[in-house]
Formats: C-alpha cells, structure tokens, sequence
C-alpha cells in the first residue's frame, strides 16, 4: 500500500512538473513572442489576423486594438487581392516562403521588409506564421551606395583619358570607355587580362623588357607613379602614351590594386616636333635671309663697278674678257643670293593668274632634258583650266628641282608620271597633315619608279642642307629652297615614298578665278641718262658710292643720305630741286619706306624707287604682291636696270 502511494505521488510531482514546465515554456514563448524586434504575425489563410506581437503593429504606428482590424491587403497594399491570395497559396503548397514587400505604415509612408512565412496547424486548422525584419535602412544605405557607384562610373566614362584598375598581377578589374575606346576592344575582351597584352601588345610585363613602369613602382612603393611608353596598337601604329597611377589600399596600407590613367600623347608629340622644327627653321630663314641681304650689298657694288668699266672699254680692249668673267660670276652669285631668298621665303613674286597645265606643258621639253633617254615621261593634265596666282619662273624651278631629284633616284631608267587635276583640301587633310587652309586647290603629282626613301630621310628632304649624295654632289638647297617657293606661294607639300618603290610629291596650289594674264615680254628701253637731281639714301657707303657715281656719269645731279633721318633732312634743304628719291628699305634710324611717309606730307609729288637686298621688307607681310605694285630695283643692282627705272619714273606723268 505504502508502494502505491509512493507511485501516485511520484505521477502527480511528474505532471505538476510537466504543467510547471509547460507554464515557463508559454510564459518564454510569450516573451519571445513580444519582446522580439522583428513583427510577427499569425493569420488564417484568409488574411485575417489571428495574433501578433508588439513589434508587428508599433513598427507599423498602429495600436494594438487599431492593428486587430485590419487585414495583410491593409498593410501591404500593393499587391491586389489576386497577388495576395497566390502568395497564400504557394506558402500553403510549399509550406514555407521568403520574400521582400513593402508595408505601408499608418501615416502612409513605405518601410521595405524582409518576410519568412511558414505554414502551421493551429489546434486542426492551417494558419500562417509570418516574421518580418525592417530592412528599409539596409535599402536605403544600398540605394546610396547604388547611386554613388553610379556616379562615380558615369565620372570614369565621361573623362577622355583612358581609365583601368589592376591587381598585383597586372590583371585589368576595370575599365572605362575611353581606354576600350583607345584598344579598339569590348569590356569582355579585356576584364581578367594583362594589362600589358591589351595595351602594349606583348606578352610580358613592360619592367620585364626595361621600360619605365608607372604602375609597378606604385605596387613597389604606394606612391602615385608617371611615365611616357611608346607602343604599337593592332594596326601598328605608333602611339604615345602618358601612364599615371595611384595605389589602391586596404585598410592596413598595403596596395592591393592600382588604378592606371593613360592619357594619349601621340598628337601632342607630334605638334611638339613640328613646332620645334618650324622654329628651327625660322631661325635657318632668318639667316638665310639676312646672309641674302647683305651678300646683295657686296655684289652690287661688283657687279655695279664691274658693268660701269666695262660700259667705257671698247670692244676689242683685251682686258674686256676678264672683265665679263668677274661680272658672270658675280652673276652667278645673285642667283644663289635668291635661291636662298625663295629657301627663306623671302623672295618677292612677279605672280599673276596663270594656267597650271599650262606651265607643264611648256616645261615638258626641258624636263625630258633633264631626265634623259633612259626615263619615260608620262604627262597626264587636267582637262580643265587649273587657274592660280603664281610666278612662272618659281613653279618652272620647282620643276626642275623635283626633275634632278627624280632622276637621280632613277640613275638605270624608269619612269616619271606628272598629273594635275582639282583637288579639295577638307578637315580629314587638316587633320592628317597637321596644316592647311580648306578650299580649293590645283592638285599636281609627280611620281618616280626610283630607289625611293626611308621614313628617316623621307622626314628630313625640306630641310636645309640636308642630301643623300655624296660629298661635292649636292648642297642640300634644292628642296628646302622648293618647299620655301610652295609656301610663299600659300601652297602644300606632301611626300609619300618607300623604299624600292619610288617617290610622290603632291603640290596643291589655291585655285583662283580671274582672267589670265598673256605672258608677252617686253622690249627692253635703251639705257639713257638726265639732268634731273636725285636724292640717294643707302647706309652702305659701297653701294651708296656705285649709284652715285652711276647717275652722275649719266648726268643726274645727286644729293647723297647715309640713312632715313638724314634723307628726310637733306630733302628738306633741297625740297624745289630734288625730283627723284631712290631709297634703301632697311636703313638705320628711320626706314626708307618712313622716311618717305614724312617727306610726302611735304611734297605729295615727289617720284620715289624703293631698293633691298632683302626683298621682304617691302612686303610688310604680304607675301605674293606682285613686282607691279612697287617702284622697286632688288639688290643687286643691274645699272642698265637701276638707270631705266629712273629715266622711266622721271617720265612719267
């Protein structure tokens, strides 16, 4: 009986503890219920709800009787009752789900949530327990962090410099439009690679082959890193490049990754050498024609000296021929002096409107000459008129010039095409060639079978002094001094050549409109002499001697300057007498073209003759005025020519 007893009350402490238990356990699940800060919901599969803890409807700024009455559709309002339902209904069939809505709180606003539903059996019925979490600032801080990244790529894909990031493996993480832009290749094509396979075209790192690496001295040392590399891109073409790169740390300083800026250099390179050789050969101009102006002086005054001796020796006299000699060969020198004009483009032109064709067609003979009978020439014209504003005489050199070269590239034979036609120069030739002027141009080519050039010599032909011959063959003038007649002429150059495979100069002259003017020469008036009184300044005393001496054997009486202050104070002292002024252009104190200025306030009919061995300065920066335009003798002086200009200035009206 005693054990009886024992058993029941053993069975009643079993089940006060069971029920103790069950009480805590409810009593816990209650607390969790309450107490966690993620909603919680249960509801019929209606959308009714059944129970929900604190969270569920404060989160929601409802209160608890407030929140009893509504339903899912009223805070989750946008889905329609359709959507609703068949969300029910995959959690039913699935019996679990998780998702993302938005709950609509009481006063309207929208709070994102992360939702995990599972289907429960609640005493012989399915109901749904749902738990939600509020992830609206977790969304919001991804939306910024969106936007921002956003932001920063569409900063990356506005610059024009090519843009990449790389590990410490040279693997490229990202890149921008430009750079894609720059290796002509898709994004696909270059995430993953090495960056020296899709920028530079080889298979190992730049440092490996010694060239300066921006971005491994940044790995090396974290610090911003810059450097110029010359490369190849698919086509092989020649491209320089400025590289800039900055290291990219975690948290502890190491670099993990490096971003590479590339900025393309190869237009700028190559303006930075044109400027640089268009300023060395100003500099050679300059020269060229200050050697010109004053070896003009020095040949004056031989050939001025040398052609009064010889007006007064009779035929027969036997020193005559010597004399000639020394005339001939100060000839001879004055043709150099405008070569070297035309080179420094210093040269002034007797242009007028003339026929390109024209000007090809009456050289032909005399470039057959010159080629010889081992080269075929091959003249094909336009069959329009290629009118242009030129000197005849300076094309026809430019001929010759381009002959002599031609022939020579082709010493066994071969054969010379010239060609003209129009030709437009657009924006692509500007942007080709670096120069140019748009319109219309008179297009002749010139194009030889010869033993062509290397891209070395082809980049050096324009300039002075520069030849391929041998010691004693050639100065090196020729083709400077053409390219110097081309540009005054406001005119191209361009030369394409390779070699064994011959050469093309193309020549684009501005096509003008206007009649053409009849190249008739004039008879030449013979030399005759006057009592008139000239005033002569030239701050050369030689030269100044020569034309004195010259006019008084003529007759002329002369009053004599030394510069342009001192013409205009010596014509002041003889203003009534002087009928003729022959002044030097480029004198000390006051220029000739000034002093003239001031004496014509004086007397406004007062004839002048302008000289230079310098034939710009009367220019004033008009390149191609015409000879017409001027009462002008260019040094050095020819007597014959200086004495027909006076008597002819004295003469007229």
């Amino acid at each position: 009986m005693k054990k009886m007893d024992e058993t029941n009350n053993q069975v009643k402490n079993d089940k006060l503890e069971a029920e103790n238990s069950l009480r805590e356990a409810g009593l816990l699940y209650y607390a969790l219920f309450n107490q966690s800060p993620d909603g919680i919901l249960i509801m019929d599969v209606n959308g009714n709800f059944i129970e929900f803890n604190e969270a569920a409807h404060s989160q929601l700024g409802y209160s608890r009787e407030e929140f009893e009455g509504l339903r899912i559709s009223d805070i989750d309002p946008f889905q329609s009752p359709e959507e609703l339902q068949a969300a029910i209904q995959n959690i039913i069939k699935n019996g679990r789900a998780e998702y993302e809505v938005k709950h609509r709180t009481k006063e309207k606003s929208i709070r994102d949530v992360k939702v995990i539903s599972q289907l429960m059996d609640l005493s012989g019925r399915p109901v749904i327990h749902t738990i939600w979490r509020d992830i609206t600032e977790r969304k919001n801080a991804e939306e910024s962090i969106r936007k921002s990244e956003a932001f920063i790529k569409n900063i990356l894909e506005s610059i024009d410099e090519g843009f990449i990031v790389i590990d410490r493996d040279f693997k490229i993480l990202l890149a921008n439009k430009a750079y894609l832009a720059q290796v002509n290749k898709p994004l696909e094509a270059v995430l993953g690679k090495y960056c020296y396979q899709i920028t530079h075209n080889i298979s190992v790192p730049c440092c490996a082959e010694g060239d300066d690496c921006a971005i491994r001295r940044t790995f090396d040392t974290g610090e911003p890193g810059i450097a110029v590399q010359t490369h190849y891109d698919n086509e092989r073409n020649l491209v320089i490049s400025e590289i800039k790169s900055f290291a990219i740390t975690d948290e502890t300083g190491f670099v993990t990754s490096a971003i590479e800026v590339f900025n393309n250099i190869t237009e700028k390179k190559k303006h930075e050498a044109q400027l640089r050789k268009s300023q060395k050969m100003e500099t050679v101009h300059r020269l060229a024609g200050g050697i010109a102006h004053d070896f003009n002086n020095i040949l004056t005054a031989i050939m001025g000296y040398g052609s009064l001796v010889k007006m007064k020796m009779r035929e027969d006299d036997p020193m005559r021929y010597n004399l000639q000699q020394i005339v001939d060969s100060a000839e001879r020198a004055a043709t150099l002096t405008r070569a070297l004009l035309a080179f420094s483009r210093k040269q002034l032109l007797n242009s007028k409107l003339v026929n390109l064709n024209e000007i090809v067609r009456n050289n032909e003979k005399i470039l057959k000459r010159i080629m010889g009978k081992d080269v075929d020439i091959k003249v094909l014209l336009s069959d329009r008129d290629l009118i242009v504003q030129a000197d005849i005489k300076q094309i026809e050199q430019v001929l010759t010039n381009l002959a002599t070269n031609a022939k020579d590239a082709m010493s066994d034979g071969g054969r010379l095409t010239l060609s003209t036609e129009t030709a437009v120069l657009d924006r692509q030739f500007i942007k080709e060639h670096g120069y140019g002027q748009l319109g219309m141009y008179a297009h002749l080519t010139f194009s030889d079978t010869g033993i062509g050039m290397d891209e070395r010599t082809k980049e050096n032909i324009f300039e002075p002094l520069f030849t391929t011959k041998a010691s004693g063959k050639g100065a090196g003038l020729g083709l400077a001094i053409m390219y110097g007649t081309v540009k005054q002429h406001k005119g191209y150059i361009t030369c394409s050549s390779e070699p064994g495979k011959g050469t093309t100069f193309n020549l684009y002259l501005p096509m003008s409109k206007g009649e053409l003017v009849k190249n008739e020469a004039a008879a030449l008036s013979p030399v005759t002499g006057g009592t008139e009184t000239v005033l002569i300044a030239e701050d050369d005393a030689t030269v100044r001697s020569f034309i004195i001496e010259m006019l008084k054997q003529y007759g002329y009486a002369v009053i004599e300057a030394v510069d342009g202050e001192d013409a205009i104070s010596r014509f002041m002292e003889n203003r009534d007498k002087i009928q003729l002024l022959i002044l030097d252009i480029v004198m000390p104190k006051k220029n000739g073209d000034k002093a003239y200025e001031e004496i014509r306030k004086v007397r406004p009919d007062v004839k002048v003759i302008f000289t230079s061995g310098y034939t710009a300065d009367i220019l004033s920066g008009r390149e191609g005025a015409a000879i017409e335009a001027f009462n002008f003798v260019s040094k050095p002086i020819s007597p014959a020519e200086l004495l027909r200009m006076v008597r002819e200035t004295l003469d007229k009206g």
